[in-house]
């Protein structure tokens, strides 16, 4: 167990220090520029690479993208109880723990999945963890989509 800690590589330890600090800096009231809703999605695909290197690409990416929009849709609608104001290109959003609480599933999923590829590599292969694996990556994912539809369509 001590070597899943240790065995990590140096940087995820400051990658995971910053996605706390913006989980915690996202549980506070906010303004913030309406541009940055653009970038959004792209911060929830930053798991892609987890998915690309899955085997079976057709059944891990069908997985994704299913799931990916349907939690964008659902994401959408409950972003809006956390956009508060829109005024020209500025959005107040409210503060929330949801962020937090997606960043560390991306961060612990990602994280668990390469130690599987490591310790299990039959597990990592078998259909059922590469559907549940892309099916939270998609759900996270979409959660950051859904957000920037809202900021976006006021």
């Amino acid at each position: 167990m001590l070597q899943l800690i240790t065995g990590a590589p140096l940087w995820v330890w400051p990658l995971l220090a910053l996605l706390i600090f913006l989980g915690i800096k996202s549980s506070k009231q906010r303004q913030t520029s309406v541009k940055t809703a653009y970038f959004l999605p792209f911060l929830g695909l930053i798991t892609i690479n987890g998915i690309i290197t899955l085997p079976n690409p057709s059944l891990s990416w069908s997985a994704f993208f299913l799931v990916y929009a349907l939690l964008a849709g659902a994401a959408y609608h409950l972003q809006k109880r956390w956009v508060l104001a829109r005024d020209g290109d500025q959005v107040t959003l409210a503060g929330e723990w949801f962020t937090l609480c997606i960043l560390m599933t991306q961060f612990v999923i990602n994280y668990a999945s390469k130690a599987i590829n490591a310790v299990n590599p039959d597990l990592y292969t078998n259909p059922v963890f590469l559907i549940a694996f892309a099916s939270v990556i998609g759900a996270t994912s979409g959660t950051f989509l859904g957000r920037a539809l809202c900021i976006i369509r006021g």
